[in-house]
Parts: structure tokens; sequence; C-alpha cells
């Protein structure tokens, strides 16, 4: 179950709005041009709780209140557009900056308005929208209605999260607010009991990464400088999450573009076990139809985690072989490696998993070509040796860490929603990993191999996983 954890309160009193800040309304039409233009006036102020309060949620799942910058409102805009055609709209503008948003008086949650404004009595739909940068307003002034009706918007992350504050919408398409519903009067709309609530959440993704208090790095060698962050991340998004036949979808669903994505760069460190966590990685909600085996990781928004691997032993030609070219297995011994961190070295993976180290390039070329020949003493390999995809410069390695993958409806395998905090603890590693961050481009995504990890949802929503790597 999605959880929810912000709220708008609208004290409504009739919506088909006159002016209501002094921000220019969407629509600039004529008074003849608005059926409703004859209809009593109305008046609606609003509050807006957010985000200390959680919502019913599953049971499973925890909350997490999230950083002071996440739940700051600065602004608040509310859409309102008459229910019928020419569904004429207005737009109201609130912020902290001004005066005109404050926090309730005793509350550290709710925010109101100081004012109620005038419309007139008609149903419609009312959508809100906090701390919007000016693209976004901008886009909805220009499209109208439609910005509402599942219309793509590209957005940059850093937009979505800053430095206006974290972008925040409708949690679920609005329901039809019926004419009734609305009051008479300025003095009845700004009664507290006369708010209408309109939940909100965050359209952006949050996800921290912390070692497991039993971290363990195996594979023979050492881990350091662990960071981690979201890749392939989703820029195109509607401002209210789509439900289509009980399926959270959005536009990558049944097909989807690359240019609708960003490569994402953040190197954050990973935690250590039991430190507080500060520093988080975020993307957009990505929801496609997930088919396994076909969908490609192209489509999807991952956590990539890498570190500086240093082999403890590796191996070399013995300087005794009585024979001035290798030939068999005898010919090769294990040492201790004597280079320092972020060295680079190389591996031969044979067939029979085991990744074999290596700190000279000549070295893993000739223990490949003599596993190849089926050498005496050598083990297999029946893939032919590309000592360019074997090696780890500076010890440099990937993993790619594909969330969610046990979602059901209304969620599907390897989504994310907007709102959510995947907070993930990481139990082990299997080195020496990919030594390419693009290792998997094009490719069928696949479970987490050599990953172990645990990962919680909390409310922001927060979802933990642990996972061995």
């Amino acid at each position: 179950m999605k959880i929810i954890k912000h709220f708008f309160m609208l004290a409504l009193a009739g919506l088909a709005f006159a002016a209501c800040s002094n921000e220019d309304p969407i629509y600039d039409g004529r008074e003849s041009e608005n059926p409703n233009a004859n209809a009593p006036d109305a008046y609606t102020a609003f509050a807006i709780n957010i985000p200390n309060v959680p919502r019913a949620k599953a049971m499973t799942r925890a909350s997490d209140p999230g950083t002071p910058e996440e739940y700051a409102v600065n602004t608040l805009h509310v859409f309102i557009y008459d229910a019928e055609s020419p569904y004429t709209p207005t737009l109201a503008k609130f912020s902290v900056a001004d005066g005109s948003l404050s926090l309730r008086p005793g509350s550290t949650s709710i925010w109101e308005t100081n004012r109620a404004i005038k419309t007139k009595k008609a149903d419609k739909y009312i959508f809100a929208g906090v701390n919007l940068p000016p693209m976004i307003i901008d886009a909805i002034k220009s499209q109208g209605f439609g910005a509402f009706n599942f219309h793509e918007f590209s957005l940059p992350i850093l937009q979505a999260t800053g430095p206006e504050g974290f972008v925040m919408f409708n949690a679920a398409y609005p329901p039809r607010t019926m004419a009734d519903q609305l009051y008479p009067t300025e003095e009845e709309a700004q009664n507290p009991g006369a708010q209408l609530s309109i939940p909100v959440d965050r359209i952006s993704v949050k996800a921290s990464v912390a070692k497991g208090p039993e971290f363990v790095v195996n594979g023979g060698g050492t881990m350091t400088d662990l960071t981690y962050g979201w890749r392939n991340i989703n820029q195109a998004f509607y401002f209210v999450q789509k439900m289509e036949n009980g399926i959270i979808k959005d536009h990558n669903w049944s097909s989807y573009s690359p240019w609708d994505f960003n490569p994402g760069d953040d190197h954050l460190p990973v935690n250590e076990s039991g430190a507080p966590i500060d520093m988080f990685s975020y993307a957009m909600e990505n929801a496609f139809d997930f088919v396994p085996n076909v969908t490609l990781t192209d489509e999807a928004t991952y956590l990539s985690i890498s570190g500086y691997f240093r082999p403890d032993q590796v191996i070399r030609i013995r300087p005794q072989a009585s024979r001035a070219y290798p030939s068999s297995g005898s010919d090769f011994e294990i040492i201790d490696n004597p280079n320092p961190e972020r060295t680079t070295f190389y591996i031969v993976r044979t067939d029979d998993g085991v990744a074999n180290y290596f700190a000279d390039a000549s070295v893993a070329e000739t223990f490949a070509q003599l596993c190849n020949q089926g050498a005496d003493g050598m083990p297999e390999l029946s893939e032919p040796y590309d000592i360019n995809r074997n090696r780890y410069d500076e010890g440099r390695c990937y993993y790619h860490l594909f969330v969610n993958g046990e979602a059901n409806a209304p969620q599907a395998p390897y989504n994310i929603y907007r709102n959510q905090y995947y907070k993930v603890n990481l139990n082990s590693i299997q080195a020496p990993g990919n030594p390419d961050e693009n290792f998997d481009k094009g490719k069928p995504i696949q479970p987490n191999a050599w990953l172990s990890v645990e990962i919680e949802v909390r409310e922001w929503e927060l979802i933990e996983e642990n996972h061995d790597l």
C-alpha cells in the first residue's frame, strides 16, 4: 500500500475563482466565456499539513520524517478548474516569505494561508503544488487543465529537490469537489473546521546505503571508499501519479526513450553501521512494465555501488620455472599482493566460478590462453578472453542494485515510486564485481547476484532492504 504523509487543508467556499493572489490567473478568458460567471460568489482558505502526521500505512512499513530540507514548505500554488468545459482556471499563490503562508500556532506541521479566496459556486477539480519551480508553473499556465491529465513533463532531479524546496503534488488524482461543499461567505471559509484536506506527495524518491552490523567483503581482499548513488534517473513525470487498472503507471510503462533519462553522478559515501545518515541520493519516479528476462536495465532506475578493491593475493609466473614460456599450471604460483590500494589489477574468471587475480596484464593473458587451450593443471575457460573487459583500473569495481524486486500491485517489480525512501543495509559484497559502470547496459534486468542487502520502506515512505553484493 502506498504511504502518503502530507496534506493540504483547503477551506472551500465555492470555486469559480476570481482574483486570489497577486499572480495573474492561468486563464484570462472573458467573463462571458465562463458559464459560471453569473453563479454566486464563494470563498475558500487553505491549510497544508506537511509531513509529520502519517496516514494509514502497511503495518510492515515504518515511517521516517525526513530532514528539515525535505519537509520544508516555502510556497503553495493551488490550481482550480471548473469541472466542465471550458475548465475555467485560477491560480492562487501563497508563500512563507511574504507572510501569506505560515505555521499554525501550536503545530509543527500544519501551514495555513492568511486569507480566503473568492470564486464562483460550481463543481471544481483542485490541484495543489508545493515548492514549485518557475518552469513547472509556466508549463501549467500554458497547458491549463490538460497539464494534470497525465501529460508528461521533464524536470531535472536537482529542480525537484531544490532550490525552491522539494516539489510536491496531489498524492492521487483529486475527486470532483461539488459546489455544495463550498461556503457562501469568507468568514465561513476561514473557519478551521471548513477546511478541505488534499494529501500531497513529494515527486522524488530517496535512497541511502549503510553497511550492516556484520558487513563482510567476500572474494579474498579488502574494499575501501564505498560509494553509492541513483543511476539512469527518469526525468519525465506526471504531476499527479497515474493509477490504471489497479497498477501505478507513468509515461514509461509501455515504451521509453533514452532521452528521458539522466545518467546520474552521485558518489555518496556508504554509511558505517549504526552511524547517523545525513546524506541521501534522490531520483524521480520510474514505473515501467517489467517482464522477466526481457526488460532492459536501460528502462530501470537503480542504485550503483562502487568501491576500490585490493586482492590479498595475486598469481604470477614462477621465477624458477624451467621453461622460458609457461605451458602448464605448475608454472604459476600464488603470492601475497605486493601492491598498495588503488592499484590496477586483472582477473581471469574461469568456468568453475573462481576469480583469479593478477597484478600483471601479460601474466593474466598467458594464464587465460592456457586455460582456453586446456593445458595441464589449468582450470577450464570456455569463453575467449579480453583483457580490456577484465581490467580494474585503480582497483575500482561496480555493482548495480535493483530495488523493490518483490513489489506487488499496485506496484510492479523494480519500479520506484514518489515519496518512497529506500534504506539499504549492505550485508556483504562478493568481490571483485564489475570493472565498468555500464557493464549491463542493453541487457535484461537480473536479480542482485553479488550483493546481500536488506531494504526497508519508511515514510517518507521508507523501503529498507538487506542486500549482499
